[in-house]
């Protein structure tokens, strides 16, 4: 009796990360945190650090509060002869800020802020009541310097960064293929 070849007929399942799906996924999840981080930079930095007066040393931040959707009131206290000195106008002119996702393909976005608002950066390193000629003081501060908005605003993105475990699973990214022998 001959022997004939047995044929086999096989299908196998590889399993393959998606990675395109993946990177969409990193991608949401970066900006998603990287807007959280700017709201909680934002909230120590101006909210916590920067006193009203004329309105114009909050309004430097304004420009970064509006590309991540934080709420930024400006409420400008009168002075005692009726004016409000420089204004919110003043400091939105003198400042920049913005998030910038264009790079979140390479894994990285940020988000800056500056300003040339004179008596904003004056005040963040120096006591203006201590030295009124130099910080070009009209007005006694109830809220002298130095602020330290920076190192503030620093620390708490910095505690909000190490709190951050998200990233997406690479299980919701996987893909089943066939393969067929035989």
């Amino acid at each position: 009796m001959a022997v004939q070849n047995p044929k086999f007929k096989a299908r196998f399942k590889t399993i393959e990360i998606d990675y395109s799906q993946w990177e969409k996924r990193l991608i949401a999840i970066l900006e998603k945190e990287i807007k959280r981080a700017a709201v909680t930079w934002l909230n120590a930095t101006v909210l916590l650090s920067i006193p009203i007066w004329s309105g114009a040393s909050r309004a430097t931040f304004s420009k970064l509060a509006r590309s991540v959707g934080f709420p930024l009131s400006i409420s400008p206290v009168v002075s005692p002869d009726g004016k409000y000195a420089l204004g919110p106008g003043v400091g939105f002119a003198k400042s920049d800020g913005k998030l910038n996702l264009d790079q979140a393909r390479s894994g990285r976005v940020f988000f800056t802020y500056e300003t040339s608002l004179w008596h904003l950066v004056y005040n963040e390193y120096n006591n203006a009541n201590a030295n009124p000629k130099a910080g070009r003081l009209f007005y006694k501060l109830k809220d002298p310097g130095p602020y330290n908005f920076q190192q503030t605003g620093a620390d708490a993105f910095e505690d909000y960064a190490r709190a951050v475990l998200e990233l997406p699973s690479p299980w919701r990214a996987l893909k089943f293929k066939a393969i067929r022998v035989g």
